[in-house]
């Protein structure tokens, strides 16, 4: 299964949320914050207050699968309600993250300069690689994806002036073919194994399996994954139209009717989001019983049907494993297959589309109360790597030793501790994510990482010569 643990029992996936994008905005329709040093208008640096709701559902639901998922870690028992999280949290924070390519390249793509656009989300995830590599190195139990994050944006860096009806089909063709690719890919090279679950700076010195790891055979196997960033794209865009964020695709009349486009907006996408999740239900339904695959996969194995369903419906590692075709047929979490991700895409489009109406609707004093939660939510990237050297540093002052020198008679002997799992210390990592979010809120400030991750993007688009060459005119920003 996939997990936040490491190396033992497996706990859901971890993530970050709009990572990219994220940091301070101005007051405003949104009830966001801003930032005054960003030089930009204040029309443009509007904040989108349930993207943030949406940021701090994904990380307090990415905390409950490192810290409170396991009834009996050792029989493998989940608790029932944390264990929904599982793969939805860090799929949200996917999604997320494509809609913060979208935020973080609206400047330069307004203004005619495609290959700064492009240059920023490969600093920014140059950012995100090096904070991902620098965090592991603390032997930690949960599975950080900033690593595979910032490949990610790599690939996003490609589709920057993609207009929307293109990267919802690449991203649903990248949900169909990838899931199979991957699969062939293990077949032939005979790649079972997880690779690259955790790596660090000194994972570089054998580079291959930390390549292969990210692009294929790891915890978020960027080629499967780049379907999440793509949906995302296209959520972002379509966000910054109704707004008025795109220039003529947006709204008009003013601050109402910009409020009233984007209600208008978020309820088809909860409306859309809700038929894609169903959807998905009914077609992995259909496959695993009517068109074979539990009976298939029962026959190949040598084993009963409910033993086949139980296998095409448990979490998995990653991907998609070599051994059985009609494990493609799979809809648990973290399987990696196309119903995977039919299932996480349609949550995670209706949870932004539930918030971003929520968060038009807030009055001025429900903002004020939710300030916490909207400043962790606009730092995700700071919670996230706060929580992650929480739960660490935790974990080897309680063990006294390194979580990956345990052994397996050692943790079923620790028998499920509260350091591992259980609601006490998953309400310690929310109150110091609330903590974090007051204390940015207070001072007016983004997250320090945020801020760092901005500056990698702004200086790495600087290598693009501005004035635009000659053989860049004409270029007009993508058709909404």
């Amino acid at each position: 299964m996939t997990s936040g643990h490491a190396g033992l029992p497996d706990v859901g996936g971890a993530g970050d949320g709009d990572i990219a994008a994220a940091g301070g905005a101005s007051t405003s329709l949104s009830g966001g914050r801003s930032d005054a040093r960003s030089g930009e208008r204040s029309s443009g640096r509007e904040r989108i207050l349930g993207l943030d709701l949406a940021r701090f559902v994904a990380i307090a639901g990415m905390m409950a699968t490192h810290t409170w998922l396991w009834a009996d870690s050792v029989a493998g028992v989940h608790v029932a309600s944390t264990e929904q999280f599982q793969g939805r949290a860090s799929a949200l924070f996917a999604v997320l993250a494509g809609v913060g390519a979208a935020l973080a390249t609206r400047a330069p793509i307004r203004e005619g300069r495609p290959g700064a656009a492009r240059l920023m989300l490969v600093g920014r995830g140059v950012a995100l690689v090096a904070i991902g590599l620098t965090l592991t190195l603390l032997d930690i139990p949960i599975f950080v994806i900033l690593a595979y994050y910032g490949v990610l944006f790599w690939f996003l860096a490609l589709a920057v002036t993609w207009p929307r009806w293109v990267l919802v089909a690449v991203g649903a063709l990248v949900a169909v073919v990838a899931p199979v690719a991957v699969y062939l890919l293990g077949e032939a090279f005979q790649l079972t194994e997880r690779e690259a679950s955790n790596p660090n700076w000194l994972s570089l010195a054998d580079p291959l399996p930390v390549l292969r790891g990210l692009l294929v055979t790891g915890t978020y196997p960027v080629l499967i994954w780049i379907a999440y960033g793509l949906v995302g794209m296209a959520i972002g865009r379509t966000l910054l139209a109704a707004r008025g964020g795109t220039g003529a695709s947006g709204a008009s009349g003013g601050p109402t009717g910009r409020v009233a486009a984007l209600r208008v907006v978020a309820a088809k996408l909860t409306a859309v989001g809700a038929a894609v999740w169903l959807g998905g239900i009914a077609l992995a339904a259909l496959a695993q019983g009517p068109l074979g695959a539990m009976r298939g996969l029962a026959t190949e194995l040598g084993i009963s049907e409910e033993q086949a369903l139980g296998l095409l419906t448990d979490p998995g590692s990653g991907r998609p494993l070599p051994g059985s075709p009609w494990m493609l047929a799979a809809s648990a979490a973290h399987t990696g297959t196309t119903f995977d991700l039919l299932l996480t895409i349609g949550s995670s489009t209706t949870v932004i589309g539930l918030l971003v109406l929520l968060g038009t609707v807030l009055a001025p004093l429900a903002r004020r109360i939710l300030s916490p939660v909207l400043g962790a939510g606009a730092a995700p990237l700071t919670v996230y790597s706060a929580h992650v050297l929480l739960v660490g540093t935790v974990t080897l002052v309680m063990l006294g030793k390194p979580y990956g020198e345990l052994t397996w008679q050692e943790y079923v002997v620790l028998d499920t501790p509260w350091f591992l799992s259980s609601w006490g210390f998953w309400v310690a990592n929310i109150l110091v994510a609330l903590l974090i979010g007051s204390f940015l809120t207070f001072l007016g400030r983004r997250g320090p990482l945020e801020t760092l991750v901005t500056w990698a993007g702004r200086l790495s688009a600087r290598l693009v010569r501005w004035p635009p060459r000659a053989d860049a005119r004409g270029w007009t920003a993508p058709s909404e």
